[in-house]
């Protein structure tokens, strides 16, 4: 059903009841940062939806692409990147992409940055999951609502 999580700026049809997390995660400056999650597992896949805040100096050292390309970077290393398109969503920039990991798992994500928080909604599966009409509706599902 559809996930609202408060604070979070938007919306998402997960395939199963959400489970909600929270993490800390270290930037690449050193500093702290919390990732904040929406999990959902349904047929041997996993949905997430994510954002974290970063530090406002941190996103005015860059432009939103160098941002996207980091993100993108780091999601697809020690992997195989295919796929990737820029996006728009609610008049932000965005990537969607796929990451075929050694594992065999493949990895559909779409990324937007909305000033400083960069979500990152992702399914995770075997490969042949970046194909499954869920995977397509649980992406294109997500959007961005007011605060």
């Amino acid at each position: 059903g559809e996930v609202r999580p408060p604070g979070g700026g938007y919306r998402v049809e997960m395939p199963t009841a959400a489970k909600f997390d929270t993490d800390d995660i270290t930037l690449p400056d050193g500093r702290k940062a919390v990732i904040y999650q929406a999990i959902s597992e349904y047929r041997d896949a996993a949905f997430l939806a994510t954002y974290v805040d970063y530090p406002p100096d941190m996103i005015a050292r860059g432009t939103p692409e160098s941002h996207l390309n980091n993100a993108v970077n780091g999601t697809a290393s020690g992997a195989t990147l295919a796929g990737q398109r820029n996006i728009v969503i609610g008049g932000n920039k965005g990537r969607d992409y796929v990451v075929f990991r050694p594992d065999g798992l493949s990895m559909s994500v779409r990324n937007a940055l909305v000033g400083n928080r960069l979500y990152q909604i992702i399914v995770v599966g075997k490969r042949g999951m970046e194909q499954n009409p869920d995977t397509k509706r649980f992406l294109e599902s997500f959007g961005l609502i007011a605060q």
